[in-house]
């Protein structure tokens, strides 16, 4: 706070910055993260809002860890989910590490069908996907023993997903000789109503967790907001009634997939969402659409490229060069204005600065996914994106859902609370 008890914004700066530079509050939530790793418990949560720059932050951490080590064979271990988010950061490592590494390293890629053997890696960072470690690991009943004497930090993206029973028992046998273990998230839970696996992931990190300091803003979302790191979000409920019976999910749970589908089979509704997408690349440079289904992604696809309009299409079973060719294509400074729907791909390791519009036509309990979509448009022109944003979220009247980041970002607060 200031002298006047109002709350503090910095100068709208518009210089560039040094080359794999932070901004002031990423170096204030990098010197808390290498703090609490320097603490006898070792672990420690860094709980950014989506598009804060988390990947580059653990960057830096990551690089600040390896280079501590004299060990000639030290690994920095990193976690991820998914492709996308696998990609992502074998190409932050690589650049923050021209920048900030103090010896030669190698970065390894271990995802996807890419082929590698893990007794057989010289010192650097291995970027794995969670789902090919476990398979290495069934296959190879003492490789994680054999990791976990060379891993000198272990580093989990989207963590709030450790805590699932395969992927906890991957980190813990990797930080089985106390490595240094960094958790990322935007949403340091699961479910919007606490339940057991929230309890576990705050115990996973020893509920040591560390944020932006709001610097007299009521929360780190609103200091990045007013300070243009993101863009100003404008949360458009469109209300539906849909005539599709779709159970309501118990706690802790999402949709169901069956219900999903039901939904998507909905020609009603998918026309609506089309005419919202239409009426979205009318104003905005780049849309982003959710859908429930592949059917109702496929029909809104066809319903606008009928028309002549820039749009695509991406589901889990698009070719992963005609994917990247169409990212490429959406991520590009062609003037063209673009929709891209898809179905269960675009929500996390995705980063179009030039996306102004989201809107979110897929139902979910989940504050994790809801932010997830949302974040997708708001990066703020401070980093290359947008003044504003408009995040439309269907509202079926016969569901539950969300219409706030800020929402989703505290959710869990009390969860990481030592009292």
């Amino acid at each position: 706070m200031n002298a006047k008890g109002c709350a503090v914004s910095e100068p709208h700066q518009t210089s560039v910055q040094p080359s794999y530079a932070l901004y002031p509050y990423q170096r204030q939530v990098l010197a808390d993260i290498i703090g609490a790793l320097a603490s006898s418990e070792r672990r420690v949560l860094a709980h950014l809002p989506t598009g804060a720059g988390k990947t580059r932050v653990a960057t830096h951490a990551a690089c600040h860890l390896l280079n501590q080590q004299d060990d000639s064979r030290a690994l920095a271990v990193w976690l991820a989910a998914t492709e996308e988010l696998c990609e992502q950061a074998a190409a932050q490592l690589a650049q923050g590490w021209s920048h900030l590494g103090r010896r030669h390293a190698y970065i390894y890629s271990h995802w996807g069908s890419r082929k590698l053997d893990l007794r057989d890696l010289k010192s650097g960072f291995l970027v794995t996907g969670l789902g090919k470690l476990r398979a290495a690991a069934s296959h190879d009943h003492t490789l994680l023993a054999h990791l976990a004497h060379r891993v000198c930090a272990v580093i989990f993206d989207e963590a709030h997903q450790a805590v699932a029973d395969t992927y906890s028992f991957l980190t813990e046998q990797l930080c089985s000789c106390r490595p240094p273990l960094l958790g990322l998230t935007a949403t340091p839970g699961r479910t919007a109503s606490p339940i057991e696996t929230d309890y576990r992931l705050a115990e996973m990190f020893n509920r040591t967790k560390v944020s932006i300091d709001p610097r007299g803003h009521d929360s780190p979302v609103t200091y990045l907001i007013q300070n243009r790191y993101l863009a100003i979000p404008w949360f458009v409920p469109v209300r539906f009634d849909s005539s599709i019976p779709v159970e309501n999910p118990a706690p802790g749970f999402d949709y169901a997939t069956d219900d999903l589908d039901r939904l998507g089979s909905d020609t009603e509704r998918t026309r609506m969402i089309a005419e919202l997408a239409e009426r979205a690349v009318a104003r905005h440079p780049r849309t982003i659409v959710f859908c429930p289904s592949v059917e109702s992604a496929s029909e809104c696809n066809r319903l606008l490229s009928s028309k002549g309009l820039a749009t695509s299409v991406i589901m889990a079973d698009t070719p992963k060069d005609y994917r990247r060719d169409i990212i490429e294509n959406f991520k590009s400074d062609n003037r063209e204005h673009m929709v891209m729907f898809n179905y269960g791909v675009l929500t996390a390791g995705f980063d179009a600065p030039r996306t102004r519009c989201v809107i979110i036509a897929r139902p979910t309990t989940s504050l994790v996914l809801y932010s997830q979509m949302a974040g997708r448009a708001l990066r703020g022109p401070r980093s290359g994106g947008n003044i504003k944003a408009e995040i439309l979220t269907v509202a079926d009247t016969n569901l539950p859902g969300f219409g706030s980041v800020t929402e989703a970002f505290a959710n869990w607060e009390e969860l990481w609370t030592n009292s």
